[in-house]
C-alpha cells in the first residue's frame, strides 16, 4: 500500500500531551483507520481492532502490526522534545523553526494558514517527518494556546 501523510489540527486540550492523547482516541473512536489484520473474520486475527488505547499499545507488541500500521496517528505514541527524532514519536518544531517558518514562536491561526501546504498535509516540505514518525506545533489564539496540529508519515 505505501506509507500515508495524515495531519490533525484540533483544539487545545490542557497540555499537548493530553491533546494528543484526545486525537488518538478520538480516531480509535472514530473506526476511521487501517487496521493491519482486516475486517473480513475476526477469528482468524492476530489481534482484535483496538477500542482502548491500551489494546492498541498491547497490538503494537506484535511485529506484525509494523508491516502495516494504521496510517494513522495511532502509529505514534509519545511526545519527544523538540530536536529530538525518534521512531514512533511526535517531535514539537523548535523556536528556531518556529520562527523561520512564521516569524514567531507562537503563530496564530493566520500564521498557519498563511503558510499550510494542504497538498503536504505540512505548513511547508522541510518540515516533513521521517516515515513511522510525527511533528507538532501549538497555534496560538491572544498570546494563549488555542490549538495544536499535528501531522506525520505511516504505514507501509
Amino acid at each position: 500500500m505505501g506509507a500515508s501523510g495524515w495531519d490533525y489540527r484540533v483544539p487545545y486540550v490542557g497540555t499537548v500531551e493530553e491533546t494528543f492523547v484526545a486525537v488518538q482516541e478520538q480516531v480509535l473512536a472514530s473506526g476511521d483507520y487501517i487496521w493491519p489484520w482486516g475486517e473480513a473474520d475476526p477469528d482468524d486475527e492476530v489481534a482484535p481492532r483496538p477500542s482502548s488505547l491500551t489494546a492498541l499499545r498491547a497490538a503494537k507488541e506484535i511485529e506484525e502490526f509494523w508491516d502495516e500500521g494504521t496510517h494513522t496517528i495511532l502509529d505514534v505514541d509519545r511526545i519527544t522534545a523538540a530536536g529530538a527524532d525518534e521512531f514512533g514519536a511526535i517531535r514539537p518544531l523548535t523556536a528556531a523553526e518556529l520562527t523561520q517558518v512564521f516569524g514567531t514562536e507562537q503563530p496564530s491561526a493566520t500564521d498557519f494558514d498563511r503558510v499550510y501546504q494542504p497538498d503536504l498535509a505540512a505548513p511547508r516540505a522541510e518540515l516533513m517527518p521521517t516515515k513511522w514518525t510525527g511533528r507538532s506545533l501549538v497555534i496560538y489564539r491572544d498570546g494563549a494556546p488555542d490549538e495544536v496540529y499535528f501531522w506525520g508519515v505511516s504505514g507501509d
